[in-house]
């Protein structure tokens, strides 16, 4: 037994090792390839924005940016350490298409998997790719401009110039219930519901929320998303509102040019059709089931304002004020009416329907005179006492605020425009190119960038 014992013995050691060596298998799984998991993560996002900043630096045609000092920062915005280069330039600055391919990486320290034999440090290095072409085929956020003035201060049309401030009101009142203008952008050749260049009388899928996100923050790989312009281009509104969607929005504003420059496309109210296939439209009572896309237009993003908190002002009110002391001569600040819904200490933006001793300003038996400028009465009647009534509002950021209180307004800045034939058509050999671009993720190998189509 004593012998058998003594041939028993160093077991314990070599169970010991061999579980240590297993541990520590585990501890580098958990630990080091974790963590050059989580940095290539990280690295991608380098590399796209990179990517991405580059070919929107070779896509603008004006555009004076270095892509490769554009694609350097925004991977070091990323990723500090973030270190690469473009690995191929294809048609920057002045052809209608082309892409651009960078590298990046960074180094990332290894603590255990050295007893392994393993050496470090680890180099974790990622690629992308991004193409640009003209903006008839692009990846737009999927929210849409109406043509006209209805939206806003800025005539949106085809000769809108650059570098005009403008704000944009998503109201759902404002354009009958049309869910403030978000749109599908899923086409034929897109894994969800196609809702881009459908027919007419169609009917038409919903989107989640997540996927509109993805669309705003330029997540997305389908598309591109083309017109027929002549020809009409249904697109199916999409109904419900997640706030979420605004509030990634907003996340844009922050970002530096051209991150913060945004496709939207623009749809012709005048045509646009309910579900059943007919026209509405630009003042419908009822709400359009299919925009018609004529084209894009491209804004700078400057802020997003989601309630009347931030945008401030009063909406368009009903003030009535009786029995008002009134002498000869007496100059009269319709803001110094204190109660019956009236300014009370705010000079009125916008006065309507003004009744003063219920006659209107310039007709038989109106005893005073108005300055519409100053926003006053001049009371020329008998000392006394009237009746004040009229309809005002108080301008915010975003001029004349909606009544309704889950609006939002976009305050942009135009950087161009492309519809109404501005460059939108189909095929490049048949038009002219005014010179708008689309920028998007794309891949060479698959043929999914846009010289490739």
């Amino acid at each position: 037994m004593l012998r058998l014992r003594r041939g028993e013995e160093g077991a314990v050691a070599v169970i010991v090792v061999l579980s240590l060596v297993a541990l520590l298998g585990v501890t580098v799984l958990t630990v080091d390839v974790g963590q050059l998991l989580f940095k290539r993560r990280a690295m991608v996002n380098a590399s796209d924005a990179a990517a991405l900043a580059a070919a929107q630096s070779c896509a603008g045609v004006d555009d004076s940016d270095s892509p490769e000092a554009m694609a350097d920062l925004f991977a070091v915005d990323n990723v500090s350490v973030a270190s690469g280069q473009i690995t191929e330039l294809v048609g920057c600055d002045g052809p209608s298409f082309g892409h651009v391919s960078v590298e990046y990486g960074m180094s990332q320290d290894l603590f255990f998997a050295g007893v392994l034999g393993f050496n470090g440090p680890a180099q974790v290095t990622t690629e992308a790719t991004a193409g640009w072409g003209p903006a008839r085929a692009g990846n737009p956020v999927p929210i849409v401009v109406y043509t006209g003035q209805d939206q806003g201060n800025c005539n949106i049309d085809e000769h809108l110039p650059e570098g005009i401030p403008c704000y944009l009101w998503y109201d759902n009142d404002l354009f009958a219930n049309s869910a403030f203008g978000f749109l599908n952008l899923c086409t034929a050749n897109d894994p969800c519901s196609q809702g881009w260049d459908v027919d007419r009388a169609a009917g038409c899928p919903n989107v989640g929320s997540s996927l509109r996100d993805d669309w705003i923050m330029g997540n997305w790989s389908g598309g591109p998303n083309q017109i027929n312009w002549p020809d009409e281009t249904f697109v199916c509104r999409v109904s419900g509102l997640s706030s979420s969607n605004w509030n990634t929005l907003e996340s844009r504003v922050d970002d530096t040019p051209p991150g913060n420059q945004l496709m939207f496309p623009v749809n012709d109210c005048a045509t646009q059709v309910d579900s059943s296939g007919t026209a509405i439209g630009c003042n419908a009572t009822v709400a359009p089931d299919k925009y018609n896309i004529v084209g894009f237009i491209i804004l700078q993003l400057d802020d997003v304002l989601t309630s009347a908190a931030e945008w401030g002002g009063t909406p368009y009110s009903f003030c009535s004020r009786n029995n008002v002391n009134v002498t000869t001569n007496q100059v009269i600040p319709l803001s110094s009416l204190p109660s019956g819904n009236c300014p009370n200490g705010a000079t009125p933006s916008g006065v309507e329907n003004l009744l003063v001793g219920g006659k209107a300003p310039g007709t038989a038996g109106a005893q005073y005179v108005y300055d519409d400028l100053n926003k006053t009465v001049t009371w020329t009647g008998p000392n006394g006492r009237t009746n004040f009534e009229f309809n005002w509002w108080l301008n915010g950021q975003c001029g004349q605020p909606p009544g309704n209180s889950s609006a939002v307004c976009l305050k942009v800045t135009t950087v161009d425009v492309q519809f109404n034939g501005q460059g939108a058509c189909d095929i490049e050999d048949d038009c002219p190119d005014f010179g708008v671009r689309g920028v998007r993720l794309c891949d060479l190998e698959v043929g999914s960038c846009p010289d490739d189509n």
